[in-house]
């Protein structure tokens, strides 16, 4: 991957990001609630994959001051630290002329401070104001832009700019993944698979691709292609307790109730503080009452 040259010569890791943490997907209409992921919009891979250690929280740091490199790191670990404090600092940054990777981090910020409109406004303005960025750097920092409105319900721009973002680069699973998440809270299901599939086309191991796609078969009532998913997913991982929440969904909806009941109660026993054991409970109530 080819990194931009900012000011200084230094460099700002645009690409690849981690994008937003499957925590703040809403399970909606019967799909899943994927397990926990990296924190929120932090990169996976560094500036040059350099190593850096943060400050201790209580240091006083002028970000001007430090390698464009350090900077970005100690900024983003600020944030996520202390976002009212790292906000302030991401700002003062941004001021003395801290460039993308300043302006990349009040983003994150905010969104930290829950301010996730303005985090996703700020984030589409980024990507339109690095002109020397690749496409698919300017693709990663859009789909974090889309991710963030896909947190906040607003279906019609997560949409639009992860859209953007595969038209830029469409090499990111977790961005069809995103958009797939979009459309079936959209209630749009057989183009949400279609994007499920354009992500496991570029990553056959992503389990969440595998669960999302297997939960829009069974809502289109197609359990044969919903069991063969989670099934796949189960290959892969014998104890994800979100594919087991799935399955046992898929064998309710045709009837296999004393299967269901037993995945349910896997749940229960292999993540019981999760919100995969929640559904389970809510599920085997459900059973439970209809059962009486």
């Amino acid at each position: 991957m080819r990194i931009p040259t900012l000011e200084g010569d230094e460099a700002f890791c645009a690409g690849h990001a981690v994008l937003l943490d499957r925590n703040h997907r809403i399970g909606v209409r019967g799909l899943p609630r994927p397990s926990p992921r990296p924190s929120p919009l932090l990169f996976a891979l560094c500036l040059l994959g350099a190593v850096f250690v943060a400050p201790p929280a209580n240091a006083q740091t002028n970000y001007s001051e430090l390698p464009a490199r350090d900077a970005y790191h100690t900024c983003l670990a600020e944030a996520r630290r202390d976002p009212d404090a790292g906000f302030e600092a991401a700002i003062a940054w941004r001021d003395e002329g801290g460039g993308p990777p300043a302006q990349h981090c009040v983003a994150l910020a905010l969104f930290d401070l829950g301010q996730f409109k303005e985090s996703a406004t700020r984030l589409e303005a980024l990507a339109a104001d690095m002109p020397t960025a690749t496409a698919r750097e300017k693709s990663a920092i859009v789909g974090q832009a889309g991710s963030v409105w896909l947190h906040v319900g607003d279906l019609t721009r997560a949409h639009t700019a992860l859209s953007y973002a595969l038209d830029l680069d469409g090499n990111d699973p977790e961005i069809w993944i995103d958009r797939g998440d979009a459309l079936a809270r959209g209630g749009e299901y057989w183009d949400a698979i279609d994007d499920f599939s354009a992500a496991l086309d570029r990553d056959e191991k992503r389990l969440d691709a595998l669960i999302f796609r297997a939960a829009a078969y069974r809502l289109l009532e197609v359990p044969d292609l919903a069991r063969d998913d989670i099934l796949r997913a189960l290959d892969l991982d014998p104890y994800n307790p979100d594919a087991l929440m799935e399955l046992g969904a898929i064998q309710a909806g045709v009837g296999e109730f004393d299967a269901a009941r037993a995945n349910w109660l896997r749940v229960l026993s292999i993540a019981p503080g999760s919100r995969s054991a929640a559904a389970a409970r809510s599920a085997l109530q459900q059973m439970d009452v209809k059962a009486e």
